[in-house]
């Protein structure tokens, strides 16, 4: 752990988002005004938002963020895949902050605690966190301008799971389900969907692991993950968080927006899929 007060520093602006604090601002700003939530949608308890450069997937994260209720989040707890490091355990932030160009997003350092010592495979760690070894972890990063331009006040639990087999998904879900409270706090899995796909391909793939987010199934999300029928890098973290809500009997879920990097660029041999959705939505 860090045996200092920490603050995460910025490790991917000015490659996935604008390093340059009132362009980021003014970018975010414009994807969340033209991602109107659906007509009569209540606010969720949790999102699906996906993590590549905002040039290929911002405007469909916005789709999620844009449904947050900004006056019922204190805190928002971020579960995301690790890309830059490998360890086996599910890593919880053991820092006091990340930064990014729009300033500093504290930690709730309480509900951190609470769910590090939920189970053996959770832990306060920096590992899954890094900042400076070549690129960084992006993951959780990107989300978090979305955040700081719609609830500003809100504090964050960064969350990297090193593992995402069975038991350390439903480990995190038992953890989220018995320390956080829904009535205050946003739950946000960030993931993007099938990797490096011809378009068709990369579409059946997406169709199916939608099919299971919207059904509300995270044990059939992890079963189709395992057998290959869909694709994800975060498909635990959404697992896990469709999980925990179930287990606090919220069990919604509602599938906002896919595309792949085919539908931006044109590039089709190849392309990384992205979804938004949003679950639990409360009455």
């Amino acid at each position: 752990m860090h045996p200092t007060s920490y603050i995460r520093p910025p490790a991917v602006a000015g490659m996935f988002y604008p390093a340059d604090p009132v362009v980021l601002a003014r970018d975010v700003d414009r994807m969340l005004t033209a991602a109107t939530p659906p007509p009569g949608a209540a606010p969720p308890h949790a999102l699906l938002a996906p993590h590549a450069g905002y040039r290929y997937s911002g405007a469909i994260a916005a789709r999620a963020f844009a449904c947050i209720d900004a006056e019922r989040v204190d805190t928002v707890v971020l579960v995301g895949p690790s890309h830059v490091e490998a360890f086996d355990f599910t890593s919880v932030f053991d820092g006091d902050a990340f930064a990014t160009p729009l300033g500093e997003v504290a930690v709730d350092a309480a509900l951190a605690a609470a769910l590090a010592a939920a189970a053996p495979s959770i832990r306060r760690s920096p590992r899954g966190h890094a900042a400076g070894r070549g690129r960084g972890e992006h993951a959780l990063e990107v989300m978090l301008p979305f955040l700081q331009r719609r609830c500003p006040r809100a504090r964050i639990v960064p969350i990297t799971m090193g593992s995402q087999s069975h038991a350390a998904c439903t480990d995190l879900a038992d953890a989220i389900a018995r320390h956080a409270d829904f009535a205050r706090t946003l739950i946000v899995a960030s993931s993007d969907l099938s990797h490096f796909h011809p378009y068709d391909e990369a579409v059946l793939l997406d169709t199916e692991f939608c099919a299971r987010v919207a059904a509300m199934d995270g044990e059939a999300l992890l079963t189709g993950l395992a057998r290959g029928r869909c694709e994800a890098c975060g498909g635990g973290p959404t697992a896990a968080v469709m999980l925990a809500l179930a287990r606090v009997h919220r069990g919604t879920a509602r599938v906002l927006a896919r595309i792949n990097s085919g539908d931006v660029t044109g590039e089709r041999e190849s392309v990384v899929g992205y979804a938004a959705a949003v679950f639990g939505e409360a009455a």
